[in-house]
């Protein structure tokens, strides 16, 4: 379990030390935070946009964020001989591609919470940006400190890390990421909704969940393929979930005060299980068959 405990610690380190992930979430948390305050389309729901822009932001640089950290950290431990190393310590190779799968899907669970708390944020101040434009009879608009924090998710963390590397020598990438969920917890924090936020947690947990099948994809083709033809194939599972993603992104369902039901959510989570553990089990396959470099 100790060991197990270090793999998944080790991946997530390294996970969220890659310049792409960092990327691919200052770019998601801008989408998030930004696509609401263009307030010309509020299709008479001011929350409507915020709901949309963050769901879609979690969408996509979830799956980018889910294949990308996977793919290159199972391939570094292949190419490399850390692999090899680990497996030398009593760890069985199952074991360790399972270990390796977890902390992958922690450092996407990371990116996830980013992008719920960001989310959260902007709705509230698209809410409260509604009432102050009702009671005004302006257009409606993103609350100010609302957006003041979407946006300082984006960008505190890439001053703050600047210069604790600058000055500390700490690991930039990292603590961008890590500073990234301080300020949008933070931020969630400020004028918090309990109401609110038990009607979109659920319901950005359900739209998140799809991206551990692209995870768990992308860990089974890494162990076989190098990282041009895992990326590839993980692409076409990825295009062949498109047709079901509507059943896990529900927008619709939030509107007028309404919330995603507790046991639709646990049905469509047991529903997709089976494309979890599927290529799951096609990499410990694939681990089981082939030498360690």
């Amino acid at each position: 379990m100790r060991r197990g405990r270090a793999i998944v610690c080790a991946t997530v380190l390294e996970i969220l030390g890659e310049p792409l992930v960092l990327l691919v979430t200052v770019a998601s948390v801008a989408i998030a935070a930004l696509a609401p305050a263009m307030h010309y389309h509020q299709f008479g729901d001011p929350s409507r946009m915020a709901r949309d822009a963050g769901l879609s932001a979690l969408l996509l640089g979830g799956a980018a964020t889910a294949f990308s950290g996977t793919v290159r950290t199972f391939r570094r431990e292949m190419e490399t001989g850390t692999a090899q190393a680990a497996l030398a310590h009593s760890v069985s190779r199952t074991a360790f591609f399972l270990w390796k799968f977890a902390g992958c899907a922690v450092s996407y669970s990371l990116f996830a919470a980013i992008m719920s708390l960001v989310s959260l944020i902007v709705v509230r101040g698209a809410e409260i940006g509604g009432a102050i434009a009702a009671e005004k009879g302006d257009v409606a608009r993103l609350w100010g400190p609302s957006l003041a924090f979407a946006v300082a998710v984006a960008v505190v963390p890439l001053v703050a890390s600047a210069a604790l590397n600058r000055f500390a020598r700490f690991r930039f990438v990292l603590v961008a990421n890590v500073i990234s969920l301080v300020v949008a917890a933070i931020g969630a924090m400020y004028d918090f909704d309990p109401a609110l936020a038990g009607r979109l947690v659920p319901a950005f947990m359900l739209a998140a969940s799809p991206a551990l099948v692209i995870v768990a994809a992308a860990a089974a083709f890494a162990v076989r393929f190098k990282a041009n033809a895992a990326s590839s194939l993980v692409a076409i599972v990825a295009a062949c979930m498109l047709p079901l993603l509507g059943n896990y992104c529900l927008s619709d369902a939030l509107a007028d005060g309404g919330r995603v039901p507790w046991m639709y959510i646990v049905a469509a989570l047991a529903a997709l299980l089976p494309a979890i553990v599927a290529p799951l089990a096609v990499g410990v396959a694939f681990i089981n068959g082939q030498d360690v470099q």
